[in-house]
């Protein structure tokens, strides 16, 4: 019999009670005082019992009507703790951020962006995962984390995408060395120098030696590495020049290590990755923007 009982009948009731007359209960739910009486008369008929006593100019609760008052605040404090929680929500994500990156980034970038993201999120329980952009694209698509950051594979079904930043390869070398004094490095200019190659592909590296074949240059190439990281620490200590990503270099210039513009230019763009179908956090946008303002500060400028 009392299926048909609304929501509103029920603030009603609870105001009714609260305040002890409708005229303060309508001020209390911003409506008029006859809507009150009307929600107070189709809930009586809905319950099948009188629900307040109305011989004075008060409304006061029958036996009946406090129990089912009683009813009415365990609903309203459950909807109270909906409305906190989705407050936490909406303030603090959901407490967890799982990252996968290519290591690129991961070593050089990352822990500076999710040190200030810490500060100012303490709460945040967050996880990253260094792979090569195919393995950080696929752990998007099975849904192992949340945001993937790696260069822009051929294919990438199971995936959405959205641009992180453009920009291209830079020349790094120790600020004593003598090509510290140009203000661009071309090929010509690493014919006779230690030169610290990279076996990476997937970061352009082939695209490096095409240059330099076109140049008919062959670097003297005493050392190797995958890592970017790991180039830009071999010319902190001094052992050569290398031609890598920018956005590392912030991290060694307080050991020494400086950059020049490249030419002919070897563009690089890195991109967001984001599960089909599965809309990102607030936490995984907020860490998206911040962490595409931080490369943007690092990012030197032609």
């Amino acid at each position: 019999m009392a299926s048909r009982i609304t929501m509103r009948q029920i603030e009603a009731l609870r105001a009714a009670v609260l305040t002890g007359g409708a005229s303060s209960a309508a001020r209390l739910l911003n409506v008029s005082q006859p809507s009150v009486s009307r929600l107070l008369a189709d809930l009586e008929r809905e319950v099948g019992f009188s629900l307040f006593d109305r011989s004075n100019r008060r409304l006061r609760p029958t036996p009946e009507c406090e129990v089912l008052y009683a009813e009415a605040e365990g609903l309203f404090a459950g909807l109270n703790g909906i409305s906190a929680r989705a407050n936490e929500i909406r303030q603090a994500g959901l407490g967890q951020l799982r990252v996968a990156c290519m290591p690129s980034l991961s070593s050089g970038v990352l822990p500076k962006v999710i040190g200030q993201f810490c500060r100012a999120r303490p709460e945040v329980q967050i996880s990253i995962s260094s792979y090569g952009s195919a393995t950080v694209v696929e752990w998007v698509a099975r849904g192992l984390v949340d945001v993937g950051i790696a260069l822009k594979p051929l294919e990438s079904p199971g995936v959405e995408s959205q641009p992180l930043i453009a920009t291209e390869l830079v020349c790094a070398m120790p600020a004593n060395h003598r090509l510290a004094r140009k203000s661009v490095i071309v090929p010509k200019d690493l014919s006779d120098v230690d030169f610290i190659g990279l076996t990476d592909d997937r970061l352009s590296w082939g695209a490096i030696a095409n240059v330099m074949h076109e140049a008919g240059i062959t670097p003297r190439r005493r050392i190797s590495t995958q890592r970017a990281y790991t180039a830009y620490a071999l010319v902190a200590e001094g052992v050569g020049v290398t031609v890598v990503e920018p956005f590392t270099a912030h991290a060694f210039r307080e050991r020494g290590v400086v950059t020049r513009p490249f030419v002919p230019r070897i563009p690089l763009a890195f991109y967001l990755f984001f599960p089909i179908g599965k809309p990102p956090s607030g936490i995984a946008r907020e860490f998206c923007t911040a962490i595409q303002e931080f490369l943007q500060r690092i990012t030197p400028t032609r």
